[in-house]
């Protein structure tokens, strides 16, 4: 169980890294380009990717706990599948973003798991 705790405690740890990205990114963003389609991009591509991040934790987590693969969790992870494929089509077809900044939001999940893969290694090996 102590494993499990660790583990979520990372998970945990690479959200709030995420979020972290994503308010500097937001800053950085709007004090080179001044517009708030830019910023509108960024904000809406990290967001959606810290609301897939998230919800495919809490699916693992109720996947590990009850030990099997039920009807109903097939339909949610085929929900999470259609909405998170839907807003992203729904953002680059219907609105006026732009797109490599969309996508530069939607990448903060990487950066985040570097960042904390780099803290874990100077926390747990002192450094050495």
């Amino acid at each position: 169980m102590k494993e499990m705790n660790d583990k979520e405690n990372i998970i945990d740890f690479i959200v709030m890294f995420m979020v972290l990205f994503l308010i500097l990114g937001s800053g950085i963003i709007y004090l080179l380009f001044f517009s708030y389609t830019n910023l509108l991009s960024y904000l809406s591509g990290g967001i959606i990717a810290l609301l897939n991040f998230v919800w495919l934790k809490r699916l693992i987590k109720n996947f590990v706990t009850e030990k099997k693969f039920t009807k109903k969790a097939g339909i949610e992870w085929g929900l999470k599948v259609l909405i998170i494929f839907g807003l992203i089509t729904f953002f680059i077809l219907k609105t006026k973003i732009n797109i490599l900044i969309f996508l530069s939001g939607l990448s903060i999940l990487p950066l985040a798991v570097i960042i904390q893969s780099i803290v874990g290694y100077f926390k747990f090996s002192g450094g050495r």
